[in-house]
């Protein structure tokens, strides 16, 4: 309730007892409709005005309007200077006013609509220092404007040892989540430029300017960024909202793409982001109240249908999704606190303020990781498809062509060096007997097995090749003798005689296999194919000899 016409309702004594004292429920306030009445005015009539009790949680929509605060102060400690904090960023203008014992009046003005050197100390947010006087009682007048944004802030009375204290852990702390968002910026920059991946491009678009938004919001921006540009800080707090939402619906619409949903779905989403921009950039060079509630409710929109995106895209089994559904739910909500305080539901304290940052700083890593996860798992599907075109897809093992292209460089090579490799071309003899006892997946499981134990036998510069149905080639690279190319052969005919648990009935691989070495001089690499494959086809299926040797 307000005190005595003319009087603050308690005096607030600053003793020393503590560090911070609060001034909800220890000041009045009064508003002034007109904006006009000046300090001399206020106080020739201020028996006459209905000042009341105020307390930091009362909401104030001023637009148009002055906010008057009054309180008295009374400081016994004179070991320490004492600061009146407003804990707002972004307000548009405060002034403090008090009396020196003289009678001649002290002004101080901090504000987004005054650069920051014009502030009395350089801050987030307003900061007025006190009367030295100490003993004495001192009445102080607060004039606060602020424009479309509700007005509530906590006010209180810090030593400046107390100051300095919350002012260097909100920086620790606020550093920790620039330091963090900017790091998570620059490699999604970096990845998506390195492999071309739209989604961490548009993450990174993302990440960077929610950090240009929490900037603004906190008074960063305004203390560090740009300090002498008060049209842009105070600018800044409404556009970069708008574009940070926009970049939101950029990059769930590249992650989830809405279009294989419905078509209107993808075409409102552009809609929607054209509309957060444009009204983003209309309310910076014209400036309304009802601009601002359009904007609101277009950012109200943007998380709605991000959300409706996003468990479509769930709900259709899309597991990278899933991670960017767990990432944005935090941001989801806390983007409720500072909305609300916007429709003047909430006022301003520790949620609306920083609940956004914290909700941020959660999301930024875990949609980091979903991405990463997306981009390994593509990468692999590229892999593969790749390796597919070079391999076969059963064994493993290269393709003929693959196998041709080899060899015509080991004859380059060859020539060049005067050394000589070598080929063997493998026929599995008792492919069809397997397939005619036990089917065509016990067939199938034996070329498996064959082409295992063929890669076994060979170096890793050395290539195995699938040819045909049943047949394989091996290509000893130069340089290559005789008795290599037989101990090899003679090894590969060894293994697939090994009984195998993977074949049924204790069955063994039969090995035909012809080999020689390659010339050096005019051949080419199709030539020597059909030439092997016709010493093969020479070979007597009932003789027991498994291995020919081939001579030009």
């Amino acid at each position: 309730m307000a005190g005595p016409v003319g009087a603050a309702a308690t005096e607030v004594l600053v003793d020393g007892s503590r560090e911070k004292v609060s001034l909800s429920d220890q000041s009045e306030y009064w508003i002034d409709d007109s904006a006009r009445i000046g300090l001399e005015q206020l106080v020739a009539s201020e028996a006459t005005l209905p000042f009341v009790s105020r307390n930091d949680s009362q909401v104030h929509l001023i637009e148009g309007k002055a906010l008057w605060i009054r309180f008295d102060l009374k400081v016994t400690d004179a070991r320490k200077r004492w600061q009146l904090e407003l804990a707002l960023a972004g307000v548009d203008l405060a002034e403090l006013y008090y009396r020196k014992p003289n009678g001649e009046w002290v002004r101080q003005m901090a504000g987004d609509s005054l650069p920051l050197s014009a502030w009395p100390q350089s801050s987030r947010y307003p900061v007025f220092a006190l009367s030295p006087e100490t003993g004495q009682s001192a009445r102080y007048y607060l004039r606060v404007q602020h424009a479309r944004v509700p007005y509530s802030a906590a006010l209180a009375v810090l030593s400046d040892t107390q100051l300095t204290y919350e002012h260097e852990r909100d920086h620790l702390l606020l550093g920790a989540y620039f330091g963090l968002a900017l790091l998570l910026g620059v490699i999604a920059a970096v990845i998506a430029i390195s492999y071309r991946d739209s989604a961490f491009g548009t993450y990174a678009v993302y990440v960077l300017l929610l950090a240009l938004t929490q900037a603004a919001f906190t008074g960063i921006a305004g203390q560090y960024l740009w300090p002498n540009q008060p049209y842009w800080t105070n600018s800044s707090v409404f556009l970069l909202p708008m574009l940070a939402a926009a970049s939101a619906i950029w990059f769930v619409r590249t992650v989830t793409r809405p279009k294989q949903f419905a078509v209107a779905l993808d075409r409102l989403l552009l809609a929607l982001m054209l509309m957060l921009c444009a009204g983003g950039g209309i309310d910076a060079l014209v400036p309304t109240s009802e601009g601002f509630v359009v904007n609101n409710t277009l950012i109200s929109a943007s998380m709605a249908l991000v959300l409706l995106v996003i468990g479509l895209a769930v709900w259709e089994g899309d597991r990278h999704a899933r991670w960017v559904a767990l990432g944005f739910l935090p941001v989801l909500v806390a983007a409720l606190f500072p909305l609300l305080r916007n429709f003047a539901i909430l006022p301003t304290g520790l949620l609306t303020g920083y609940a956004l940052l914290f909700g941020s700083a959660l999301e930024g890593p875990i949609l980091f990781y979903g991405l990463y996860r997306r981009l390994n798992q593509h990468r692999e599907a590229a892999a593969r498809s790749s390796a597919l075109s070079q391999s076969d897809p059963l064994t493993g093992l290269s393709h003929a062509r693959v196998l041709s292209q080899r060899l015509h460089g080991s004859l380059l090579r060859a020539r060049r060096y005067q050394q000589q490799c070598a080929l063997l071309l493998v026929d599995f003899s008792n492919y069809q007997a397997l397939q005619d006892a036990h089917g065509r997946e016990a067939a199938e499981r034996s070329l498996v097995v064959a082409a295992s134990r063929l890669r076994a036998v060979v170096r890793d510069i050395d290539t195995a090749a699938r040819v045909g149905d049943h047949q394989f080639a091996l290509l000893l690279e130069a340089p290559s003798t005789g008795p290599e190319a037989l101990s090899v052969a003679t090894h590969a005919v060894a293994r697939g005689l090994r009984e195998s648990p993977t074949l049924p009935g204790g069955e063994s691989l039969r090995f035909r296999i012809v080999c020689a070495l390659l010339p050096y001089h005019d051949y080419d690499a199709a030539q020597l194919l059909d030439w092997m494959r016709q010493g093969l086809a020479a070979m007597d299926g009932k003789s027991p000899k498994a291995i020919q040797a081939l001579n030009f």
